[in-house]
């Protein structure tokens, strides 16, 4: 199933990287929030006297989060889940969210769902994992392969450098692994297994994914509860929201129209096969001599960070590069007759006072294409004084 990938997806992986979807949804977040806690501030100091069970409801801060309760088909009670399921405030604000200021990002990541979560799941599944922790990697990285965070995380699961390498990915200069959908998902399925193991919860493996385990034990000690309701109030803001999150988006991705949400609708999907190329050569050049679209080679192979396939050499085997089904069958054969001097090379540079991409890109002897996919910038991007560029070139200007 790997092999069908939606021209959705591919069209969120070259969204520009200067608008991130991840931040402004941050941003959107925290207002959000602020005006509830601001609505709630003002209901309190302007609401009437009550008595009996109301007052008692509505004055009872120190009542403890609610415990996770089973969902699932065996209750009859929505949605149909293979992972705990709970319904409260904290929940039902996310739900309010994802319907209100969050509803444009939350109907982009439904249709990106649309054909990659029936690709997801059987991997999840064959690991031996819950199939719908695919919503991890929706609120992680709204389905986006290329999507990096600040911290250093990236691919749709979000991993870190050192946890993927520890799970067994490569992240080197040629190719990072937490971009490949196949292996990040069998990564991140077998690191959610071990966090589950670990603490025997659901709940608290997903908190343990997002802050650490070392968080997750900590508040477990300063507050002497082993639930995630229980230690929620010491942990950082963000894991304190991500089960919530992670829940509503399950919540409301299981009935979309219900909701309020339009039908998903991804756009058809690309038959793709692999070949094997065992030279550093520009995806550019690939493109060229094999008759392919440039944008949608790069986008088909999203763990190439460079946009240049890594040297047998150093990645250990033949890169099995992803190509569209209806690619000449003699593409490997060309491409093996270029001459040594097609073979790219990285050089990193720092930007001085007056640089330009087109003038890097000249002295350099390289593509400003090229220059730009591998900085994930756009070729119209204002460079800054000191910025760290890798610049792939060719053998022959190699310095």
């Amino acid at each position: 199933m790997i092999a069908a990938l939606t021209m959705t997806i591919l069209a969120a992986s070259s969204q520009p990287p200067e608008v991130d979807e991840m931040q402004q949804l941050k941003v959107m977040e925290s207002a959000f929030f602020a005006a509830e806690a601001h609505r709630a501030k003002r209901h309190e100091t302007s609401s009437k006297a009550l008595n009996g069970w109301k007052l008692k409801r509505a004055f009872s801060h120190n009542i403890p989060w609610p415990k996770q309760s089973l969902s699932s088909s065996l209750l009859a009670s929505p949605p149909a889940l293979d992972i705990p399921w709970t319904m409260n405030q904290h929940v039902a604000a996310y739900m309010r969210f994802f319907q209100g200021r969050g509803r444009r990002t939350f109907q982009v990541w439904l249709d990106r769902s649309a054909l990659l979560i029936p690709v997801l799941r059987p991997i999840l599944h064959e690991v031996g994992a819950p199939r719908d922790l695919v919503y991890l990697a929706m609120i992680e990285s709204g389905f986006r392969a290329r999507a990096r965070s600040s911290a250093g995380a990236q691919g749709v699961w979000q991993f870190i450098p050192a946890t993927a390498r520890a799970f067994g990915l490569k992240t080197g200069h040629f190719v990072d692994e937490r971009a490949d959908l196949d292996q990040a998902t069998r990564a991140a399925a077998r690191y959610l297994l071990t966090l589950h193991d670990r603490f025997g919860d659901w709940y608290l493996a997903w908190a343990a994914y997002n802050a650490g385990p070392g968080r997750v034990r900590r508040a477990q000690r300063l507050t002497s509860e082993r639930d995630f309701w229980g230690i929620a109030s010491e942990l950082p803001r963000e894991t304190r929201n991500y089960v919530p999150k992670l829940l509503a988006a399950a919540t409301l991705a299981q009935r979309p129209q219900h909701y309020g949400f339009r039908r998903p609708s991804a756009e058809q999907a690309i038959s793709t096969k692999t070949m094997p190329i065992s030279r550093p050569l520009a995806l550019t050049k690939i493109a060229e001599v094999c008759g392919v679209d440039g944008d949608l080679l790069w986008h088909l192979n999203p763990m190439l960070k460079q946009g240049i396939t890594p040297p047998e050499h150093l990645y250990g085997k033949a890169f099995e590069l992803r190509v569209p089904q209806a690619t000449p069958e003699d593409c490997v054969t060309r491409l093996k007759k270029l001459p040594v001097q097609e073979n790219r090379h990285i050089q990193t540079y720092r930007v001085r006072r007056g640089d330009t991409l087109s003038g890097i890109a000249k002295r350099w002897g390289a593509r400003i294409l090229e220059i730009a996919r591998a900085n994930n910038i756009t070729t119209r991007s204002t460079l800054r004084l000191g910025q760290k560029l890798i610049i792939p070139i060719p053998v022959k200007r190699k310095r």
